[in-house]
């Protein structure tokens, strides 16, 4: 009988520790709006918005067809550490022909729009919280035509993560296309962006798609 009471306790042991366990590892993502934060502002503050001036020919330049002269993948959050790259990782979309935006007038000084990424565990835990800011320039135009874009980011901020859990964000892909017409062209960029949170027990991913326009200051996100 007591060997049978202890093996009955050391059965309902497991099983509560399976269900702790289980608790731990379900992990509910929450997402809002907020003020872009001072450290962002900061990183904002440092970034290079007067490329160097490049020599390119009137002939070459096509204003209809967009191209991305930046990058087309890069990281964001790399094994819980923020990336932070603003020479480098960046997109813009600017007429074909061109070798920088530097033969561009009229872009926004930079646009900044933010959100809280943050999880729960099933004990109501909060695992991981993040600060994401989009940022751009829009509106430069080619000798008055077009609307195009520059300096297109993403920037982490206030990255805070549990022990035993892993975050990643990267940017997976950018596509850039004329959302406007042949005579008056409007640069669009769809930033494809992937977050990743694990633990040594579960994985778990979510997909974002910022979409910018030439000619706004908003930003426009799905899959948050």
């Amino acid at each position: 009988m007591k060997a049978f009471a202890l093996l009955a306790s050391i059965s309902m042991a497991a099983s509560s520790m399976a269900l702790a366990s289980n608790e731990a590892d379900t992990i509910t993502m929450h997402l809002e709006v907020v003020d872009t934060p001072a450290d962002a502002f900061a990183l904002i503050d440092r970034i290079n918005v007067y490329p160097q001036a490049s020599a390119f020919s009137d002939e070459v330049v096509s204003l209809d067809q967009i191209i991305n002269l930046g990058k087309k993948t890069w990281e964001v959050i790399a094994a819980n550490r923020p990336v932070v790259n603003i020479k480098y990782n960046f997109a813009n979309a600017l007429p074909q022909g061109m070798t920088t935006s530097a033969g561009l007038a009229g872009f926004s000084d930079l646009q900044s729009q933010s959100v809280r990424l943050w999880g729960t565990n099933g004990f109501g835990m909060t695992v991981y919280d993040v600060t994401l800011t989009a940022v751009h320039q829009f509106g430069g135009n080619y000798n008055g035509k077009g609307k195009y874009l520059e300096t297109v980011t993403i920037l982490p901020s206030n990255v805070d993560v549990l022990w035993g859990y892993t975050v990643n964000y990267n940017v997976d892909n950018v596509t850039v296309l004329n959302g406007g017409t042949s005579e008056d062209p409007v640069a669009m960029i769809a930033l494809q962006a992937k977050f990743k949170v694990e633990t040594v027990m579960k994985h778990s991913e979510m997909n974002t798609v910022y979409q910018f326009r030439g000619d706004s200051a908003k930003v426009k996100t799905s899959g948050i």
